[in-house]
């Protein structure tokens, strides 16, 4: 159990399983430390095909997600947006979000929501954290679960 109460369950991957990791290059530092932490979960997990792309912001996420999807049976999509002083955190952060869930629901395939959305850089860097809140691992898990259904 992770400090917010999530239990990680003990699934296994499908050997044949594809899972393409899409990170935003924008605030790399925070989304580089999420990439690594659910890497090593999935490959602890089994996983033995796991590739990651990378695309400029969170706003690339769903378009990036889509193209991975065309090779993968299952996507985790990694971002992170601090709110600045005006309404572009809340317009990303909202597209994001309505496209990785429209592309998932086209190509009926998981995609695990790993987007921040931050009020501080601060607060960014504890949830992104492995030795802190660890958002990486958690959101790499439901990725795991679904694939299995």
């Amino acid at each position: 159990m992770n400090k917010d109460g999530f239990t990680f369950n003990a699934l296994k991957i499908n050997a044949g399983s594809k899972i393409t990791i899409v990170a935003a290059r924008w605030n790399a530092q925070l989304v580089d430390a999420m990439v690594k932490s659910a890497s090593n979960h999935l490959i602890k997990l089994g996983c033995k095909n796991l590739t990651t792309v990378y695309v400029p912001g969170a706003w690339e996420l769903a378009y990036g997600s889509q193209k991975a999807l065309e090779n993968s049976d299952g996507v985790i999509a990694f971002g992170v947006v601090i709110r600045g002083e005006t309404s572009h955190y809340e317009l990303i952060s909202e597209s994001a979000a309505q496209g990785l869930m429209q592309v998932s629901l086209n190509a009926n395939k998981p995609i695990a929501f790993g987007l921040i959305a931050a009020e501080s850089f601060e607060q960014a860097k504890q949830r992104s954290d492995p030795s802190q809140l660890d958002k990486g691992k958690e959101v790499a898990q439901p990725l795991v679960e679904m694939m299995d259904q």
